[in-house]
């Protein structure tokens, strides 16, 4: 099965959208997975933390589920009337392509889906699209529930790769902390192209250094976005700089709101053309 995120429209003001393909995989608790429950919570704790008080603000109700003992390697967003809510489960943190900063994006993007901006699901415009949901996950969350840390450890004995820290420089100060989180970021993203390649029927890793040429004529509002596309949108959103701070539409109708874009003014860090054509703020 190609998609890599499954969403089923059931009725208006509810969407329910799985963080990777339908897939079978099964990666029970082990002896030896069990002591790391602690830091799945925590984990999960960060942007749950980052993201319940803007929520709330809202007056929408935000509900977090952990299943630890479920062995699917999945997670899995949805809205429901005043309800936004998100669920991730044990067997994808275990899942062995999944570092602690992938697991990261994976529940980054769920949050994406409820707040991301447009562009949104068709035809009730009750969640942010997949492409949307990937560009929030590095644009805003993970540089949200990162910031602060120490990214030069986190960072060390990885491969960094060459396109990543030409662009990085250019987007950010070598001297700021965004720069770091940049290259951060990229070692994420890596991660993530394993991550799809393992539960994907495609034959070579998505690379930040082989991208997507296609350009559309539409905007991919309710499909997926192709493996290496999704590669694309995760490394340019980290090279946006419009900081994490700067909120995306809440009511999901804005399409520049807070995003790097060419409506903004913006060069760099722009979504990628393979899924994302550059609108007005207008026209949702």
């Amino acid at each position: 099965m190609s998609k890599f995120l499954y969403l089923l429209l059931l009725i208006p003001s509810l969407i329910n959208a799985a963080a990777i393909p339908e897939n079978g995989l099964l990666r029970p608790v082990s002896a030896k997975s069990n002591s790391e429950e602690k830091i799945f919570n925590t984990l999960i704790d960060k942007v749950e933390k980052a993201y319940r008080p803007y929520i709330e603000s809202y007056s929408k109700e935000f509900n977090v589920e952990r299943y630890w003992d479920d062995p699917k390697v999945n997670a899995a967003a949805w809205i429901k009337g005043d309800s936004y809510n998100f669920k991730i489960y044990g067997g994808l943190f275990r899942f062995e392509t999944i570092s602690h900063d992938a697991f990261l994006l994976v529940a980054c993007h769920e949050v994406g889906h409820l707040i991301g901006g447009a562009p949104t699901y068709k035809p009730f415009n009750d969640g942010s699209s997949e492409g949307q949901a990937d560009y929030f996950s590095i644009t805003k969350c993970f540089r949200k529930v990162v910031r602060g840390e120490d990214h030069k450890k986190t960072l060390r004995g990885k491969s960094l790769e060459p396109l990543a820290i030409k662009e990085c420089e250019l987007s950010f100060s070598k001297k700021s902390e965004d720069y770091q989180i940049c290259l951060r970021s990229s070692v994420a993203i890596k991660d993530m192209a394993k991550t799809l390649k393992a539960i994907s029927n495609i034959s070579e890793v998505p690379s930040i250094n082989t991208p997507d040429p296609y350009e559309r004529m539409f905007i991919i509002f309710n499909g997926y976005p192709n493996p290496q596309c999704r590669i694309d949108t995760l490394f340019a959103g980290s090279l946006c700089n419009v900081s994490e701070e700067e909120e995306n539409d809440f009511y999901l109708k804005l399409y520049n709101k807070g995003n790097c874009a060419v409506a903004n003014g913006d060069q760099r860090g722009l979504r990628p053309k393979c899924w994302y054509v550059p609108r007005e703020e207008d026209k949702v």
